[in-house]
């Protein structure tokens, strides 16, 4: 997430398939994301997660597409911030997660496919 939206490489790649517009309904989008901050419900910046309704409006709009998991690894500046060092054991369990939300995600949608 850049400011609290997508990044201008990812608006500008929307800008060019959204014509025309097709159906893939049943599909799955999946977007994995590392976000510097924590924009997870409850966390003091949540509202401000613009990132994810406008990424699912997209897909719902474009394509017809209902069905987008996303995978966010939150805190990275964690990191890299020397004031925010305390975070990082969060962004590291919030890493954890996002990556065995992809390992079990890809073997729903792999099963999903060949059945």
């Amino acid at each position: 997430m850049y400011n609290y939206g997508v990044p201008a490489s990812l608006k500008a790649w929307i800008d060019q398939v959204t014509f025309p517009r097709m159906s893939l309904t049943g599909r799955t989008i999946v977007v994995a994301s590392a976000r510097g901050g924590s924009y997870l419900p409850g966390a003091p910046k949540a509202a401000l997660d613009h990132q994810t309704r406008y990424l699912q409006d997209f897909a719902a709009g474009h394509f017809a597409i209902t069905d987008v998991r996303f995978l966010h690894a939150e805190l990275t500046n964690s990191v890299v911030d020397p004031l925010l060092t305390d975070l990082r054991p969060r962004h590291e369990t919030s890493l954890s997660e996002a990556l065995k939300q992809a390992r079990d995600l890809g073997g729903d949608l792999a099963a999903k496919v060949t059945s």
